[in-house]
């Protein structure tokens, strides 16, 4: 079937139009990433290229500089892949993208010059670099980690590699009519072909924006979980808060052999003292440096949290509370030796412990170590104070003196 050839030039005008305005407009109004503008480039660039195929018979050199636009297409496309996926580790440096833009059509050129009259050798040519730009392209695409598990990637992957196999036939009709005269111009041109290519464009146009809505949703994936790790988190301590610790504590309990946990609540002595006489950078240090210490200390199964201020706790399942005795003088211990280290200020630890019982939920543990935390503070600096359940009222057991810690 022969195709007039304005005709689809002027149709392939305003289908291009079209995209290259729709990308212009989603790159004005939405939020857009490195790389977007360069594919708008190609689209607007293949434009032109149509827009000189239409006015061919104008001017004798719109034919040659349709071709040259036509074949930046792939090239431009990359740039912009490139840039979208700044760290990836790309086959080849960007410089010889360029290079090899440059080299087709100088040679495209050449042969326009030398061969003005032989539509098999310009149409073979045409075809052989446009082959090649495909299929550099894609070869460079497939060197993105993304595009194993991003459907449009795969998809556009697809499209480069089926844009080079379907200009083959016309290649070979260019090299079997090199030199020869011409009767049937549309047997060797294939206007079908370009048709397949154009709607391979306006495909791309698509890929591309489902490729930038791809990218918006995975960094809003990204802040909603950031946003949760701070709701959840103390930022400083990096420790789980109140709410988060109370959450996942009860799913322990739960999980745990009743009565088999111990419930720990810590806090630096004379706290305050530390942020007035040394700042509260020194503070956040301290704090820090116990956080980090109890973490180091405890089991993987155990929880740790900030409840606020000074005051921690953690949650050691399996464990009595002669057992959290040696985890406080351990901890005591070790905060000790990194405060030497670090040449940071003295301060020691004080601790309020229980077992937490078999009917006993999280809230209420914690509301007796405080007060056990309490009777500690009240004996002095450095001490462990144990409180055994009587009717619900702390009974406590004598405190224990855990070492003074650069005292």
């Amino acid at each position: 079937m022969s195709l007039h050839l304005p005709t689809l030039a002027l149709v392939v005008c305003v289908v291009l139009l079209t995209t290259t305005v729709i990308m212009t407009l989603v790159g004005l109004t939405q939020r857009t990433y490195r790389g977007f503008w360069w594919w708008t480039a190609a689209q607007g660039l293949t434009l032109l290229s149509a827009i000189c195929l239409l006015l061919r018979d104008t001017h004798p050199w719109l034919p040659a500089l349709s071709v040259l636009l036509w074949l930046q297409w792939p090239m431009t496309m990359l740039v912009g892949m490139r840039q979208f996926y700044a760290r990836t580790d790309f086959r080849t440096p960007q410089w010889m993208d360029g290079a090899l833009l440059v080299l087709g059509f100088w040679a495209l050129l050449t042969l326009e010059q030398h061969m003005p009259d032989d539509l098999g050798a310009r149409v073979a040519s045409f075809s052989f670099v446009s082959i090649g730009f495909f299929l550099y392209a894609a070869w460079q695409i497939h060197a993105i980690r993304d595009w194993r598990q991003s459907v449009y990637l795969k998809a556009l992957l697809l499209y480069l590699v089926s844009a080079a196999l379907i200009q083959v036939p016309r290649l070979l009709s260019g090299l079997s009519s090199w030199g020869a005269p011409v009767i049937a111009p549309d047997h060797i041109q294939q206007p079908a072909v370009l048709v397949a290519l154009v709607a391979g464009v306006i495909f791309s146009v698509y890929i591309c924006l489902l490729l930038t809505y791809e990218r918006t949703e995975h960094d809003l994936r990204e802040s909603h979980r950031q946003l949760r790790v701070m709701a959840d988190f103390d930022m400083l301590t990096q420790l789980p808060n109140r709410r988060h610790f109370t959450e996942m504590g009860a799913q322990a309990l739960r999980l745990s052999a009743p009565g088999s946990a111990a419930l720990m609540l810590f806090d630096i002595d004379h706290f305050k003292q530390i942020n007035e006489q040394h700042g509260h950078a020194a503070g956040d240090e301290a704090l820090k440096l116990v956080a980090g210490s109890a973490r180091r200390l405890l089991r993987t199964r155990d929880l740790m949290g900030r409840l606020g201020g000074d005051e921690f706790v953690a949650l050691l399942t399996d464990t009595t509370v002669k057992d959290a005795l040696h985890v406080a003088q351990r901890m005591v211990a070790h905060v000790e030796r990194n405060r030497r280290s670090l040449q940071q200020q003295p301060l020691s630890i004080s601790f309020g412990v229980v077992q937490v019982q078999p009917d006993e939920n999280l809230t209420d543990a914690i509301r007796r170590a405080s007060q056990a935390l309490d009777e500690a503070r009240s004996q002095g600096d450095s001490r462990f104070v144990s409180a055994e359940d009587d009717d619900g009222l702390p009974v406590f057991s004598p405190s224990q003196t855990l070492g003074h810690s650069g005292f």
